[in-house]
């Protein structure tokens, strides 16, 4: 019961939803509307379904297929959040910087 109490503490400091959301707005206010509607959507679709530890294990591909967006748009979203440090890429998965 402790490593689990320790594992959503940990989430919790780690990364807050609402600060992500907020500082992802703030990164695409300079972009094209549908370019900040696609980084406000990848967010929300990488907040759901990563890890507790904030790691998607996810292509490309499967995201474009999951969240119905064009693979060129989620790449420029991806490298402005990469060029943020929101989030880094490896392998086959998508991070989330810690705090």
């Amino acid at each position: 019961m402790k490593i689990v109490e320790n594992l959503m503490h940990s989430r919790t400091e780690n990364f807050s939803e609402e600060k992500i959301l907020s500082e992802c707005r703030e990164y695409f206010s300079s972009e094209t509307e549908k370019t900040a509607e696609t980084g406000e959507k990848f967010i929300n679709y990488f907040l759901r379904n990563s890890s507790s530890e904030g790691v998607l294990f996810k292509t490309i591909k499967e995201i474009t297929a999951d969240i119905n967006i064009s693979h060129q748009t989620l790449t420029k979203v991806l490298k402005t959040l990469e060029s943020k440090e929101i989030i880094y890429r490896r392998n086959g998965i998508i991070g989330l910087w810690k705090e």
